[in-house]
């Protein structure tokens, strides 16, 4: 208690505030994004691992702000470079706007999306291959279903996700159109940047310096660009035979996704042709 009370107190005065988050999406480039901005010389890393998941995790939210400046610099420290939190899970779970509002008020946010049903497959790949990790944190998380039946049993309307360890959500989480306007309702347009990870494949130069111009930074020195795109980040090293009925229940979203990424191109004034 007296620990907590000196970080409640204390850490407001000394340590920095992000000055912006990526708030995901998951297995949409969050971990590469991040990555890439800690190389530029404006940038300060997190103190630790890339996602403090403050907004989203009850045992740490309940630990107070504190808690949560805790995995940032001193001001000091940090001096006129920029932190962040970059924690993918934000951006699908519909109660962490508001607490970022709360919190941090008006905030610059960057988003990446993914086209959905990749996305969602990535997503089961890595949650499934957690079977044999050497991590029991993760080994936890494993799911145990095939693709098809976690995208079934999620189409059910009796579904309750917390039965799992982890908020799967594979179809869920790619309705992006919902999850921006949920934040629509908290920021202004303006203080959301959002990206296509396929411009990350396309167009590393133009993609970091939009991002750069949006953290009013300078653009990157053309020597890291250069270094940047050899990188590779959090590529996934699982894969796993598609069975007919995981390929059925892929196409079946490939079409069901469809009037919700029309919505999403109307919303955003941009079509990713997903």
């Amino acid at each position: 208690m007296i620990k907590r009370l000196i970080k409640d107190v204390a850490y407001p005065i000394i340590k920095s505030r992000p000055d912006f988050l990526i708030i995901g999406e998951q297995k949409a480039g969050t971990t590469s994004l991040y990555n890439y901005l800690t190389q530029h010389p404006q940038i300060f890393g997190n103190i630790g691992w890339k996602e403090v998941r403050y907004f989203d995790r009850p045992e740490h939210y309940n630990q107070g702000f504190g808690w949560y400046l805790s995995h940032f610099p001193s001001k000091l420290r940090k001096g006129d470079q920029l932190t962040c939190d970059a924690s993918p899970n934000y951006l699908s779970y519909e109660f962490v706007p508001e607490r970022i509002k709360k919190d941090l008020g008006t905030i610059k946010m960057i988003a990446v999306l993914r086209e959905p049903v990749s996305r969602a497959y990535s997503a089961w790949q890595m949650f499934h291959s957690f079977v044999d990790i050497d991590n029991d944190h993760l080994r936890r998380f494993y799911d145990k279903r095939s693709f098809a039946e976690a995208v079934e049993e999620e189409f059910s309307p009796d579904f309750d996700h917390t039965k799992y360890p982890f908020r799967y959500n594979y179809v869920g989480r790619g309705k992006y159109v919902h999850h921006l306007e949920n934040y629509y309702n908290y920021f202004d347009k303006e203080n959301i940047l959002v990206l296509n990870m396929n411009q990350f494949r396309t167009n590393l130069d133009a993609v970091l310096n939009r991002v750069c111009d949006f953290l009013d930074i300078d653009h990157f020195p053309p020597a890291i660009l250069e270094n940047l795109k050899q990188e590779k980040y959090n590529k996934g090293k699982y894969q796993f035979e598609k069975s007919p009925a995981d390929q059925e229940k892929i196409e079946f979203l490939k079409s069901y996704f469809v009037p919700f990424n029309e919505k999403l191109y109307k919303l955003l004034g941009e079509d990713y042709n997903w």
